[in-house]
Parts: C-alpha cells; structure tokens; sequence
C-alpha cells in the first residue's frame, strides 16, 4: 500500500490499519470538506439532484465529510471524518432530522483519534482534509475527488464571506512554492501515496494534484 511510504517519514506506522482498510477497493470518493464553495464543487462534479427538494446523489461517487458538513449534507453519507473524534460524535448527533430519515446516518466513522468507529494511525498532521484524504486511500479508493477542499483562506463552516480563515499560513500552507517544501505534510503525501488518485475542484488543491 502506498501509505507504507507515507509513514516512513513520519518514524513508521504507529499502529495496525482498522478492519475496513481495503474494503471499497476500485470504487471512487468525493471526500467534501466545509468551505464555502462545496455545494458548487459537487455541483460541477454532477452531483447535485433535483429530485423533491433537492440533494447530493450520486451514481458513481461514495461521499465522505469532514468535520461539521456532516450536520447539514443532504444526502447518503458513506463515510465521516475530522481529526478530533470526540467532535465529529457532536457533529454527527446534531445532524439535522430530517437529513437522517431522509438519508439515514452517516455509515462510518473514521478518526486519527479515539472516538470514531474506525481509526486510523496517524498524526492529523495537513489539517482534517489531508486526513480524510488519507483514509480514503486506506479504504481503497481508485479515484478521490475534493470538494469544498481549497485550502485557501476564503470562508468555510457556515461562516459569512467576510470571515477569513489562515490555512495558508498554517500547517496546511502551499508547498508548491514554498522554501520548506520538503517539510511540508501535503507535499508528502503528494509524493509519496497519492499516486495519481486525488484530483480536486477548486482552490489550492486544484492547483496542486488538477481537476478530474
């Protein structure tokens, strides 16, 4: 598995893979972080229905969320994700009602942390998105796209347009021309497990991995 990589450059894997590692071997992912522009993203992925009053479906794509989205994504969520699990259990508990009858509960829990249903060995290192990215992987996805992923300092969790974020001053920040590039956790991955297999819709991450 091209994580093995991955880990070695963070002193080895830390501990086992979760059962699930491998299971969704060939199939693709929309992993659907919180920005402001997710809903566009998977538009634009063909992902948006009409049907009654409206959804994310999807005859080709599993979907995954991170963090707080999963409260409010109109549709069947395959899998969930942050880096602090005692988080996304609030997260997953708010869920909105009629999302749960509609589309029922989100199928699988994954974190870096205790907590979720499934965890994974690693240190959250690039941010909830970098690790959702990476259980992705683990589950064998063939293709992953990012939507609402920029990484960039526009709006996100349900916040207005005007409120900034500082991923490109955090850890997050671009490695692509950036000194430390070699240090950097996304570049890592890029080059070490990514294989080709994680394209993204907009932002940073677009221009770093392509569009599919």
């Amino acid at each position: 598995m091209a994580l093995k990589e991955l880990f070695s450059g963070y002193g080895g894997q830390a501990f086992p893979l979760p059962k699930i590692a491998g299971e969704y071997k060939g199939k693709k992912l929309a992993v659907c972080g919180d920005a402001a522009c997710v809903w566009t993203d998977l538009e634009l992925l063909g992902c948006r229905n009409d049907t009654n009053r409206g959804s994310v479906a999807s005859l080709e794509f599993d979907f995954l969320t991170i963090n707080k989205l999963v409260e409010v994504f109109p549709g069947k969520i395959e899998h969930c994700y942050s880096n602090e699990a005692m988080l996304l259990r609030k997260f997953i508990a708010a869920r909105r009602s009629e999302y749960t009858r509609e589309f029922g509960e989100p199928k699988h829990s994954h974190s870096c942390t205790e907590g979720a249903a499934h965890r994974w060995p690693w240190g959250g290192h690039g941010t909830s998105a970098l690790g959702a990215v990476l259980v992705g992987l683990g589950l064998g996805y063939e293709k992953i796209v990012l939507c609402g992923v920029p990484l960039d300092d526009g709006p996100h969790n349900g916040e207005p347009y005007w409120r900034k974020c500082r991923f490109q001053a955090s850890e997050a920040a671009s490695s692509k021309n950036a000194p430390w590039k070699p240090e950097m956790h996304w570049q890592r991955a890029i080059d070490s497990a990514f294989e080709g297999r994680v394209k993204s819709m907009s932002g940073r991450t677009k221009f770093w991995l392509g569009r599919p």
